[in-house]
């Protein structure tokens, strides 16, 4: 029984009615002579209340302290405006606000401050999206103090080295991905062994978590060990993702097995003094598919029949490089095969599959972000798949083509990262038509744009827009981009402008202020 729970128990029986005296550890216990009973409980209370804080879990058996935490590193920041910064956004939780600041700070070489540090991993306990920035940005001491917390062991080997074995001994399952797929650079023979020999003891969770470190590097030496999981894997996630990581090996026995059952549903056909490609379904599902990945019945929500989800399916895991072999056809023209088929949804539809699945083909990507006839968040997604100049260039055409707010939203949610000048100038320009539209959802993502805005843009002027009915969300995007400013000029990143009109925010700073906190 904890501590916690024996005074859970002294307060509910009440000290007077048989409940056990309140004892705590070491020379803990020191504080609590010479009182009476009640104030004994509170005050134990409040002890405890403080060690948690402190990341101190008293035990009555343990006597010893923590060794000391070692020497720290990083610099530790002193700036009274940028702690004030962090020690706001870390109360208020603005998560993104703080994983940009954490990330800065560890470009600069700087960590968290020393009182911020509880409140710090507090948060990153209760929010996985902010672990990893902020354990680049803990330092030794914050390594050190989340290891005196069970709650915080998401950050004990905080500042390990890349390759150090104890992220893979004693890491949480992204950082053991992590790991791996580092050392899959290095040596991925060792990262495919430590792998096989994880696999059998772990959740299928975290097998699900490790598995796609194989991706890194992928080689025909992985072949084994993936056929072996897609054979017998207790979980059906875990299959699925050693048939996605197969599909890329084309010379894998899984690939070539997905080409056969291709190969009988691809003929050609004279009709009207010319040869042309049709390509149809397999007319039953086959037993042995099943070991293969292969679902018989389309899952709820896919508008597809049965032959033609048993299509998609294996268009979706055939190497992509198969079918410019098999038609002699650039990716343009066999996605144009397709359009004219009675199967073009299954077909069109499996291909985008199989760009999800196969990375390193921006040639099929592009020809298919050409060819549209799918749903703007589709584009999006594909569009993600491609190297970030592409990726930049492809969301500029769809934004200047995007005069529907809500589908402006979608793009904003999913491209998570920080955007390029051309990128924001190509959003700036459509602002004014989104903002008019009084849609629910863009009025949720504009505070998203304002964590997208690139640094050197955050100045812009955003006079003209239309505040009615948005004026407290335009605030607070406002808001965002001040504070954003505000961390900039902390790391002198850019030079101190500011344009905005009053309207939008009240606190302006002077163009020429000098560049620092």
């Amino acid at each position: 029984m904890t501590l916690w729970n024996d005074l859970t128990t002294a307060a509910l029986l009440g000290t007077g009615r048989g409940a056990a005296p309140i004892h705590l550890p070491g020379r803990l216990n020191e504080l609590l002579t010479g009182i009476e009973a009640e104030d004994r409980l509170l005050r134990a209370a409040g002890i405890l209340a403080l060690a948690d804080l402190a990341a101190l879990t008293p035990i009555a058996t343990a006597e010893l302290l923590p060794s000391p935490a070692p020497p720290e590193t990083a610099l530790p920041v002193t700036d009274q405006k940028l702690t004030g910064l962090l020690s706001r956004w870390i109360n208020d939780g603005q998560l993104l606000l703080l994983a940009e600041a954490c990330r800065l700070l560890t470009t600069a070489g700087q960590c968290l401050p020393p009182h911020l540090l509880p409140p710090a991993l507090e948060l990153g306990r209760k929010s996985v999206a902010l672990r990893e920035p902020l354990r680049q940005a803990l330092g030794q001491r914050g390594a050190w103090l989340a290891g005196q917390n069970p709650d915080w062991a998401f950050a004990a080997l905080a500042g390990a080295e890349p390759l150090e074995p104890r992220l893979w001994d004693e890491g949480d399952a992204e950082q053991r991905a992590a790991f791996l797929c580092r050392l899959r650079t290095t040596d991925p023979a060792e990262a495919r062994r430590l792998l096989e020999a994880a696999f059998p003891g772990e959740l299928a969770k975290t097998r699900a978590i490790l598995l796609p470190a194989l991706g890194e590097g992928l080689h025909t030496d992985d072949e084994p060990l993936l056929a072996a999981t897609l054979a017998n894997d207790r979980s059906k996630e875990v299959r699925q993702l050693a048939a996605v990581l197969l599909s890329r090996l084309p010379a894998s026995d899984f690939a070539q097995r997905m080409i056969a059952r291709l190969e009988v549903c691809i003929r050609s056909e004279r009709k009207l003094l010319r040869t042309v490609t049709v390509i149809e379904p397999p007319a039953a599902f086959a037993p042995d598919w099943k070991a293969d990945a292969l679902e018989e019945q389309p899952p709820a929500g896919v508008k597809l029949g049965e032959r033609a989800w048993w299509l998609r399916q294996l268009v979706g895991y055939a190497p992509l490089d198969w079918w410019e072999e098999k038609l002699a056809l650039n990716p343009a023209d066999i996605l144009a095969v397709a359009a004219k088929s009675e199967w073009k949804a299954a077909l069109l539809a499996g291909f985008r599959t199989a760009l999800s699945q196969q990375p390193g083909h921006p040639a099929w990507t592009l020809a298919l972000l050409a060819r549209g006839g799918f749903s703007h968040q589709d584009a999006v997604q594909l569009a993600m798949t491609l190297d970030r100049t592409d990726t930049d260039a492809v969301l500029q055409q769809i934004l200047a083509a995007t005069d529907d707010a809500g589908l402006a939203a979608q793009l904003i949610e999913t491209a998570e990262f920080i955007w390029s000048a051309a990128l924001w100038r190509a959003a700036r320009q459509k602002l004014p038509v989104w903002l008019i539209q009084h849609d629910w959802r863009f009025r949720q993502a504009l505070s998203l744009l304002a964590h997208r805005i690139p640094p050197e843009a955050l100045a812009d002027d955003l006079t003209g827009l239309e505040l009615a009915p948005f004026a407290e969300v335009l605030t607070d995007f406002s808001s965002i981009l001040e504070q954003r400013r505000s961390l900039h000029r902390c790391f002198r990143r850019f030079p101190v402008t500011s344009t905005l009109s009053s309207a939008l925010i009240e606190a302006r700073h002077e163009p020429g202020s000098p560049p620092t906190c």
